[in-house]
């Protein structure tokens, strides 16, 4: 696989131009961009274009191979000349981002790509090709930016901890916990004094133990490709069966359960801290079952799994004890990854 290499473009920033962080989020379904600027008020997030998932050609996911991997390369590279520019109209005629120039916006501190566990199982299934896309990425998009880029997985700790990191960055205090629904795996992550496997992190002017678990291979996807053949989580399963239950589609999933088993002691001693829920999570109603499993409507977002995931995600909150009175959030983890460059918060040594 040949690297492809380009002059960056010298554009002089503007005389107030504000320190920025280019940060892409490389996830199991999609690469997205993001941009911070950093004002007296706090992180402005700019959000990007989506390209394909960097793990795709590895993974030969959406009908990717690695004879596509430089044009999965080239397109992550081109949303940043893409952002800088309107992005195409909604539905509703709005523009899908709003035009960035960073290049006289922007001094930019630090550029990284962060893939998660969609690239952290490409890398277990085949180290070679993943080193190559690694290696050609971050040769390419250093070129770009005529700077030292960082290109890598983010740990499974990582993970969870930035989604932590940036609802804290919003909160007055720490004194919550975030359970985080992705594609591939799932994460858990709360200050916890008591555990022995905390790490310390910098948070603000302070030092915090803070406890993370990542169930990896347990994400919404990665489940959907285990459970698919049970009939009891078929989208619109109680129009087939009218003694339909959601016991049913649950008796396939007491694996998860049973490995959710010490987290959950964990999180029932941790008091009662306040909880919120990113990711997949953040888009639950409580009709979802209802609508998906008894009476088999489409929503327009994958049908075939709705059911599935209606209920797969209930269970997931009662295996690991969270409280029923959590909260959504919208946050990105990306922000979380942002603070912890700008403050080095895992640098407590």
């Amino acid at each position: 696989m040949a690297a492809c290499s380009s002059t960056p473009e010298r554009v002089q920033p503007d005389p107030d131009a504000s320190a920025c962080y280019i940060i892409y989020d490389a996830g199991s379904s999609a690469t997205r961009l993001f941009i911070y600027e950093e004002t007296g008020s706090g992180w402005l997030k700019h959000k990007g274009p989506e390209t394909d998932a960097l793990s795709d050609p590895v993974r030969r996911n959406r009908g990717k191979s690695m004879s596509d991997a430089n044009n999965v390369i080239a397109n992550i590279l081109i949303a940043l000349d893409n952002i800088r520019r309107d992005g195409p109209v909604d539905e509703n005629g709005d523009p899908e981002w709003p035009a960035f120039d960073w290049r006289s916006r922007c001094i930019v501190k630090a550029a990284a790509v962060f893939a998660t566990a969609g690239m952290r199982l490409a890398e277990v299934q085949d180290p070679r090709n993943s080193a190559l896309i690694w290696r050609n990425l971050n040769e390419r998009l250093s070129t770009k930016l005529g700077m030292s880029v960082t290109t890598r997985s983010l740990t499974e700790y990582e993970e969870g901890l930035y989604a932590w990191l940036a609802l804290r960055e919003l909160r007055s205090d720490g004194d919550f916990a975030v359970a985080e629904m992705g594609g591939v795996s799932l994460q858990v992550t709360f200050p916890c004094p008591f555990c022995e496997n905390a790490t310390r992190v910098r948070v603000k002017d302070e030092t915090v133990p803070v406890f993370g678990h990542s169930f990896l291979g347990w994400g919404q996807d990665e489940a959907w490709r285990k459970f698919r053949n049970s009939s009891a989580c078929a989208w619109g399963a109680g129009l087939k069966d009218p003694n339909w239950r959601v016991d049913d589609c649950e008796a396939a999933m007491v694996e998860f359960a049973e490995s959710a088993a010490e987290v959950s002691r964990k999180v029932e001693s941790s008091g009662n801290m306040r909880w919120y829920l990113t990711s997949a999570f953040s888009y639950m109603q409580n009709t979802d079952i209802d609508h998906f499993c008894r009476k088999g409507i489409n929503d327009g977002f994958q049908p075939e799994s709705s059911c599935f995931r209606a209920v797969y995600l209930q269970n997931v909150l009662d295996s690991l004890s969270v409280p029923s009175n959590y909260e959504l959030s919208k946050v990105n983890w990306t922000l979380g990854a942002v603070v912890c460059t700008a403050t080095r918060c895992l640098e407590t040594r």
